[in-house]
């Protein structure tokens, strides 16, 4: 019996020794096979990897150095409650931690209770969370402040505290250029933002890092794997941030008085063609907000060209004296101002001065039933010449800017047969239909008129910087040095300029300084299929007229309240621009000063008679204001060889704006505030600019512009 059970014993005994033999080698075998087998460059993998490094976006600028678009960096913060030096804490100590951490967390964000913030952390704990999170989009001044709290200020690996950057861009002055400036992300992609993404985003760089616990990697130092991201550069466009807002404001309010339902405004420079403001603005029942460049356009998804309307004559008349079948001075007959070509009625807005108009006339009052006539008469046999004048001024060209998406115009021919070209195509043509032009190759179209006939391309971007030095500047690009003959070009300005001095944009004229452009009026829908008849008014030109120093144009469709003519929905709004831009444009005021004589000559001011007169007495200075005793308002009139004259003054007529030229700021300052007008002004001296000016009807609360010198 004994024997037996010694030998079962024995028995089990080997079979055991088998099975941890067998175990033995497979596990040896395992380790060989891994060692052997598995190349080393898996097993680094494993715990080595290579993370890209995003570099810095570069910024965008207006031209006078204002931040427009940025990066700013936002933190997601965590906490690996898993971690060892988490686990390793004693649980009185964790919880006077969380609860004094809970308080900071509160005060800081205000967004839970402490209660809130110790109850998640503590269950977190419990279910051995690797990644709670604490707050995202954390600024970076609230990141610094986290890590001064209790608890967090332990680290990352006795408190398990990371965070993940995030960026996101930002556009401090909010709307304004908002369409222009653009976006390149999961929100869109337009404006310079998208055609200048290359440039802004900059160079990615790498960097290997080590693991060293579970989802905790750490960057290897000195590793010979990292190289450095390369930040963006820096975009400097040619906005003026005050022009911007001008232009912006202006539009709006315009927009608000007619009910209209979107518009456009470009402002530019005409020597350089820098554009140094641009608003788009579509409106809903409440707000305006901007949701497309309409005066840049995309025909690809839907965008936008339109009819130019009346904006369109100038180009049939130069077309035309180019030709030389006509001169301003030649005589057209326009009846009673409608016309008939086959089945299409054309028609004036307002009846002709006369059966027969000049060229000149047609223009300035904007007879369509003149410029078709000059046109048909002309080129009825050979319509393709008067197609070929247009193409040489370059008006069925895209102009090529830096923005993606510019529209293509669009010009119809004869040879697209019959469906596209008919009888009436070539009157229709000539007054500014049939025919489609965005309104920014519009405005680069009159730049050229005001540029002495060069086009050029209109530029959103200055230069490119890094880190604040400009590393390339650009410069104007001439599309054409020369459009059309300097005896035209001439012609021409002495049109516009008759338009706003004669014609039919004559609420434009002011004393301060001289306008040039054109109206256009034109129908959008044509009543289509029942539907109201839709209009898009606006005014292309430039000023001063005399030295141009900026062109402007203003497109606003379906104005439904007030006014639909592009002199008054318009023009009003180029008015306004060109007012205030004259007022802050030290360069023009400096001109006009410089041009008059009498600002050389040792005048008094005019203003308050007692205070004059006082200054006068003490300076020992002859006048004749003894001769005025009851007159409160004096103006200095000459100077004569033996005193100084002036006249009486009585600026008191009611919702008239009072001339204040020459006056001091107090005095001018005084009256005009009397009057209800809020004063803006800037200079030192005597009154040389005001706008709007004298004699311009205000409302209470109006702004009105002193420019002192």
């Amino acid at each position: 019996m004994k024997n037996k059970k010694r030998n079962i014993t024995v028995r089990n005994s080997y079979i055991f020794l088998v099975l941890a033999i067998l175990v033995s080698l497979v596990v040896i075998g395992r380790i060989v096979y891994l060692q052997i087998a598995t190349p080393a460059e898996d097993k680094e993998s494993e715990c080595v990897r290579t993370n890209v490094i995003k570099p810095k976006r570069g910024d965008i600028y207006s031209s006078d150095g204002k931040l427009l678009a940025t990066s700013v960096c936002y933190y997601d913060t965590y906490l690996d409650l898993a971690c060892q030096g988490v686990r390793s804490m004693s649980d009185s100590l964790f919880d006077a931690e969380i609860d004094s951490l809970s308080i900071c967390l509160a005060n800081l964000f205000g967004n839970k209770t402490k209660d809130t913030y110790r109850k998640e952390i503590r269950e977190a704990k419990n279910k051995g969370s690797r990644s709670y999170c604490i707050k995202r989009r954390v600024t970076f001044l609230q990141y610094e402040e986290m890590k001064k709290f209790p608890f967090l200020r332990r680290g990352k690996y006795r408190a398990g505290f990371y965070s993940t950057e995030i960026f996101e861009r930002e556009k401090p002055f909010g709307k304004l250029a908002r369409r222009t400036i653009g976006e390149s992300s999961e929100k869109g992609h337009y404006g310079l933002e998208f055609s200048y993404d290359s440039v802004l985003t900059g160079v990615e760089g790498y960097a290997a890092f080590q693991k060293v616990s579970k989802d905790v990697w750490v960057p290897i130092e000195n590793s010979t794997d990292y190289i450095k991201p390369v930040d963006g550069k820096d975009l400097i466009t040619t906005i003026d941030i005050s022009l911007q807002d001008i232009a912006e404001t202006e539009l709006e309010n315009q927009m608000l008085q007619h009910s209209a339902q979107y518009g456009t405004v470009v402002v530019m420079e005409v020597a350089t063609g820098k554009v140094r403001a641009i608003a788009n603005l579509m409106r809903d029942s409440v707000n305006f907000y901007e949701n497309f460049n309409y005066a840049v356009g995309n025909l690809s998804t839907g965008g936008h060209t339109a009819d130019p309307g009346s904006t369109f004559k100038i180009a049939s008349a130069i077309v035309a004296m180019e030709d030389g079948y006509i001169t301003p001075e030649t005589m057209v007959k326009v009846g009673n101002g409608v016309d008939t070509y086959y089945s299409k009625v054309v028609r004036d807005s307002h009846t002709p001065d006369s059966t027969w108009l000049s060229v000149q006339r047609i223009i300035e009052t904007s007879s369509n039933v003149g410029t078709a006539r000059f046109v048909y008469d002309n080129y009825k046999h050979q319509q393709q010449k008067f197609v070929d004048g247009i193409k040489r001024l370059h008006l069925n060209e895209p102009l090529g800017i830096e923005l993606k998406g510019e529209a293509k115009p669009v010009i119809h021919e004869p040879a697209e047969g019959k469906k596209i070209w008919s009888g009436i195509s070539l009157p229709q043509m000539a007054y500014g239909y049939e025919v489609s032009i965005t309104p920014l190759q519009m405005l680069a179209f009159y730049n050229a008129i005001a540029n002495d006939g060069k086009l050029l391309r209109p530029m959103f971007v200055e230069g490119l910087s890094y880190r604040g030095e400009m590393v390339e500047k650009f410069e104007p690009y001439v599309i054409d040095p020369q459009i059309c003959s300097h005896k035209t070009i001439e012609a021409v300005k002495r049109m516009l300029e008759g338009v706003v001095q004669n014609g039919t944009a004559r609420n434009l004229r002011n004393e301060n300084y001289p306008i040039a452009g054109k109206t256009g009026t034109a129908q959008m829908n044509y009543g289509k299929d029942g539907q109201k008849v839709t209009y898009h008014a606006s005014f292309v030109g430039y000023f001063p007229a005399d030295k141009p120093e900026y062109s402007c144009i203003v497109s606003i469709y379906n104005p439904s309240e007030g006014s639909i003519y592009g002199n008054v929905v318009a023009g009003n709004v180029f008015r306004k621009i060109a007012d205030k831009i004259y007022s802050i444009d030290t360069k023009a005021v400096a001109d006009e000063v410089n041009d008059d004589p009498v600002s050389h000559l040792p005048q008094s001011k005019s203003g308050n008679r007692e205070r004059i007169q006082s200054v006068c007495e003490i300076l020992d200075i002859p006048t004749n204001i003894d001769n005025f005793s009851t007159v409160k308002w004096i103006r200095f009139q000459d100077l004569s060889s033996d005193k100084e004259n002036f006249a009486p003054y009585s600026p008191e007529s009611p919702n008239l704006i009072p001339d204040v030229r020459n006056m001091g700021a107090s005095d001018a300052i005084g009256l005009l505030e009397k009057s209800g007008l809020k004063v803006m002004i800037s200079g030192r001296g005597r009154v040389v600019q005001q706008v709007p000016s004298q004699g311009t009807v205000y409302a209470k609360g109006d702004s009105i512009y002193l420019t002192l010198k």
